[in-house]
């Protein structure tokens, strides 16, 4: 009798919940929190840029912070020496500044203005050097995250976004095309096994033609996998590729590599290296920054 009492009592002690074999609790919801309610520090999600890659995050900033993301330096190099042209073309933006301001949990506005750019363009046949220097093109838009904003870590968890950019032709002559432009993209987010996430941009844009005489559609594609190592570090590798409508234009295509430092909660250093594969591509782009969120 007392085997079977104490046999009893163990299957029913086993068959009792233990902490490794709870289910995990819900975030709390946070869609009371607005603009002019911000979000409380202690329930902020993990934060996430914009740059140095191509496929922006589908996650926003919550409701009522602001970050600021900054290119400290971005060079460009790019040389064409098809038959008939030699080309070397040698440009510097200092201080690109994304200013993305949470609206509501799920939406923010964002502002990308360039500081100041630096361009030299020699024609090594014609013996000729331009320069041309300034205040860039500005761009503002939104983005509104349709899923996965709290989605954290856990595998196979998604997230999904749309976000349309405006360009405003505020460049200096010489550095932009004097032309309204618009994209809208639609970042999504997957994480794979292992600690790596898998992220996908399609976009679709409005934009000037290469002869600036009319406007052409350009069909946009990212696809970039991460993975977080040596503590703070997150290295990616991508895929971009720019496609557009007009006649006899090749598609712009890239491989990027890079990484984003997670300094502390609020504060991302980052660097990226991006490889043209045809001559449609700059060659080679160099781009340093640092993110803090307020």
């Amino acid at each position: 009798m007392m085997m079977v009492m104490f046999c009893s009592t163990a299957l029913a002690w086993a068959d009792q919940p233990t902490a490794t074999t709870q289910p995990a609790a819900a975030p709390p919801s946070k869609w009371q929190y607005t603009l002019f309610d911000p979000t409380p520090s202690d329930q902020l999600r993990g934060m996430d840029t914009d740059r140095p890659n191509v496929t922006n995050t589908p996650h926003t900033i919550d409701a009522g912070h602001l970050q600021i993301e900054t290119g400290v330096i971005d060079y460009t190099l790019y040389q064409n020496h098809t038959p008939g042209t030699n080309l070397r073309s040698d440009d510097f933006v200092f201080g690109e500044f994304n200013f993305r301001l949470g609206v509501l949990n799920n939406l923010e506005v964002n502002a990308v203005v360039n500081a100041y750019e630096m361009d030299r363009t020699r024609d090594h046949l014609a013996g000729v050097t331009t320069y041309a220097s300034g205040y860039s093109d500005t761009s503002v838009g939104a983005k509104l995250n349709l899923w996965g904003n709290e989605g954290g870590d856990a595998v196979w968890t998604s997230a999904l976004a749309i976000q349309p950019q405006f360009k405003l032709p505020t460049a200096q002559d010489g550095l932009g095309n004097g032309h309204f432009e618009f994209i809208v993209l639609f970042p999504f987010l997957v994480n794979l096994p292992q600690g790596f996430h898998l992220g996908v941009q399609p976009a679709v844009s409005y934009e000037r033609n290469s002869t600036d005489s009319g406007y052409v559609t350009g069909l946009q594609n990212s696809i970039s996998v991460d993975r977080v190592m040596l503590g703070n570090l997150d290295v990616y590798l991508e895929y971009a590729s720019d496609v557009t409508t007009e006649q006899h234009v090749k598609a712009a295509q890239t491989i990027d590599v890079g990484g984003i430092y997670q300094l502390t909660n609020n504060i991302a250093l980052d660097s990226g290296v991006n490889f043209g594969l045809n001559d449609q591509t700059p060659n080679l782009e160099v781009l340093a920054g640092i993110s803090v969120r307020f």
